[in-house]
Formats: structure tokens, C-alpha cells, sequence
């Protein structure tokens, strides 16, 4: 990973959890999707806007929103860290994500998260080339 991003999740507008990309296996992404998925509904209702993201003790969670809104990625990284660069790093992931999928790819999606393999493997190639 990254040193300026600590983990990544790709989430359904609903929050199921599609890929992640993480260090620490121990969260619990079926729980973290539906707090955002809350989260955003909670965001939109109350300011009428998208939800950028949040803090929760010493982690920052940017929120950039693809494919016309159906998906989710999620950032976590430490407070320090400049919020444009996780910005762009998020927009990265997200244009190489619609470019590997559409929506209607993510709406045949059965649910197995094999699919998303290929993307996986850029992900980590991503992070490899950019610790150079």
C-alpha cells in the first residue's frame, strides 16, 4: 500500500463491499459498507450533497463517488496526510476502475468477488510502482 493511503474499499451504492485493498485484513467490510451507505444517506438528507468523507480518531476517510454514483471508494489514511494528494490517488483508482468496468457490469455482477480480480492485481501494481 501506499504510504499516504493506509486502505482502499470499493463499495456498492448499498454498501456491499466488491474489492479491497488492505493491509490489515481484520475490519469488517460488510459492517464499514453499511456505515458508509448510512453515513451517505444521513450526509445527503441533512446538506443535500455527496459525501467527501469524514474523521474518526486518527484516520481520514476521503469518499469519491464512480460510475454515475453506483459505486463507493473509500480511503483510509492518517490525518496528516494532504487531502488533495488522497484526492487524486482516489481519482486514479476510480477512473482505472470505469475504465475496466461499466455500469451494467456492476448491475449483471452475481456477487462474486473473483470478478474484480484483474482490478485487484492493478491495484497492487499501482502501489508497488508508486513506492518507486
Amino acid at each position: 500500500m501506499s504510504p499516504l493511503l493506509d486502505e482502499l474499499w470499493v463499495f456498492s451504492k448499498a454498501g456491499v463491499p466488491i474489492v479491497d485493498f488492505s493491509r490489515e485484513k481484520n475490519v469488517d467490510k460488510t459492517f464499514l459498507g453499511f456505515f458508509i451507505s448510512a453515513i451517505k444517506t444521513f450526509s445527503q438528507k441533512v446538506s443535500g450533497r455527496e459525501l467527501k468523507g469524514f474523521n474518526i480518531g486518527n484516520n481520514k476517510y476521503s469518499c469519491i463517488h464512480c460510475l454515475e454514483g453506483q459505486l463507493v471508494l473509500v480511503c483510509r489514511s492518517p490525518l496528516d496526510v494532504n487531502k488533495k494528494k488522497i484526492q487524486k490517488i482516489c481519482s486514479v483508482i476510480g477512473t482505472m476502475f470505469e475504465k475496466m468496468f461499466s455500469i451494467e457490469d456492476i448491475e449483471k455482477w452475481n456477487g462474486d468477488i473473483s470478478f474484480f480480480e484483474d482490478f485487484q492485481h492493478k491495484l497492487d501494481l499501482y502501489f508497488r510502482m508508486s513506492d518507486i
